[in-house]
């Protein structure tokens, strides 16, 4: 016990010797957007750096974050040519949330046009992510959003709590699908170990709905606000180019979304650093906890 304590105590003091270079990455809005008002359109209003409407002079905002207005009150974004409706522009932390141009609130028949994952994004150089690089308390990397996902079976699945017929929930089979069963994969996360032996997936559509959650009370309400509520993106990486310019540097959002611009080595020791003190403590207490 003493022995592991010494060489913990000798980390620490080599830890502390380290000295962390860290500096706030300047707000690129406040270099780049050239003085250029906000645009609106319709519910979305202060649409400004790094975006820009098509009818904004060219100097203003960033091509890749371009959006279009559509009859004066809808605001459109293309994600891969295809349509999404902007929710919401969110300046704080740095996010989008849109929806698939094929939802309607009113509609329970209208579902997803498009087919759409984390994996497209990875794929295809995009202005966009599916996560936020955000320090936490357990991680650096905060997922978004999740993937409502539309199965066919060729066998009905019984007694699946995760498995909500589709038929249900007024989704059409159409006629290539009409000798197969259809579900919606309902719960936080589809693993491979989930689907079923004799189904696919036929379709993924992300949602970061923050409502109800437990497989066992999900019905086709919730499915259908799943998919209105949309999925959020983020567009930090446009804010963090001055600072990711060095491959050694590292940005991402502290707990108060402040934009942090810190060496890749530093901020891992850093982190090595928290977690050594955190052992430290416990192990000190423990043994405080014995002595007394």
């Amino acid at each position: 016990m003493a022995r592991g304590l010494t060489f913990t105590a000798g980390v620490l003091t080599a830890l502390i010797a380290v000295v962390l270079v860290q500096e706030t990455c300047s707000d690129a809005a406040e270099v780049n957007d050239h003085h250029c008002p906000p645009s609106s359109c319709g519910n979305i209003h202060n649409i400004s750096y790094p975006f820009r409407l098509k009818s904004d002079p060219e100097i203003c905002g960033d091509s890749r974050y371009e959006l279009s207005c559509e009859n004066n009150r809808t605001t459109v974004l293309y994600l891969f040519a295809r349509k999404y409706h902007v929710q919401e522009i969110n300046y704080n932390n740095y996010t989008i949330r849109v929806v698939d141009s094929g939802i309607w609130k009113d509609n329970y028949f209208s579902f997803p046009s498009y087919s759409l994952n984390r994996y497209n994004f990875s794929q295809y150089r995009s202005a966009y992510t599916t996560y936020l690089l955000k320090l936490t308390a357990h991680s650096i990397v905060t997922e978004l959003s999740r993937s409502v996902v539309l199965m066919s079976c060729e066998k009905p699945v019984l007694n699946s709590l995760f498995y909500l017929d589709a038929s249900t929930c007024n989704i059409d089979s159409g006629e290539d699908f009409k000798k197969r069963y259809r579900y919606v994969k309902v719960g936080r996360r589809t693993n491979a170990s989930d689907v079923e032996d004799s189904c696919k997936v036929e379709q993924m559509f992300p949602t970061s709905w923050p409502g109800n959650d437990d497989p066992v009370n999900t019905s086709c309400t919730d499915v259908h606000n799943e998919l209105l509520y949309g999925f959020e993106l983020s567009w930090l990486q446009v804010i963090c180019e001055p600072c990711s310019q060095s491959i050694y540097n590292y940005c991402y959002l502290d707990d108060a979304n402040h934009i942090q611009c810190e060496e890749a080595l530093s901020y891992w020791i850093r982190r090595d650093f928290e977690a050594c003190l955190a052992l430290l403590g416990a192990i000190i207490g423990m043994n405080l906890c014995l002595f007394l």
